[in-house]
């Protein structure tokens, strides 16, 4: 996170203001990389960035088959507390296959993603001061909610 300070003078006092600023989101169309690169500026960490390992054998069978044809790249890197966290780019329509396979009952609850516009991250902790959003489903629609701090 970059920290900006912003300095105000009233008469002979002065006020330091220290606001966080997340670095822009990053652009789905540089794959990956530039998740991992995104992820490194904002948080220091997403190292050991991984690709070419089969995402079923890291998703499991269940999320493999309903978020696979979604997946246009994914890679892993290491941001603690997660040795692999995943890195995905997205394809259109995983919220729909999502809820259609809940309704299928092949599902339970909401996906272990974490959304940005065009890419997901599969960790949770700490994902909320990054600007993502969770996919929240109910029998009848899935939404995209943001994140709450704790």
């Amino acid at each position: 996170m970059r920290v900006l300070l912003a300095l105000f003078v009233a008469g002979a006092v002065v006020f330091v203001i220290v606001v966080g600023h997340a670095a822009p989101a990053p652009d789905p169309a540089k794959g990956v990389d530039g998740i991992a690169s995104w992820l490194n500026e904002v948080t220091g960490e997403c190292t050991e960035v991984r690709k070419g390992e089969d995402f079923a054998a890291f998703a499991g069978p269940v999320r493999s088959k309903v978020y696979g044809p979604f997946i246009a790249d994914w890679a892993t890197c290491v941001k603690p507390p997660y040795e692999r966290l995943g890195l995905l780019v997205l394809r259109p329509g995983l919220a729909e296959a999502w809820h259609e396979a809940l309704a299928r009952g092949e599902v339970r609850g909401d996906p272990d993603l974490v959304f940005g516009d065009g890419f997901a991250l599969t960790g949770s902790d700490g994902m909320e001061y990054l600007g993502l959003r969770r996919l929240e489903c109910t029998p009848a629609a899935c939404s995209f909610v943001e994140i709450k701090h704790h």
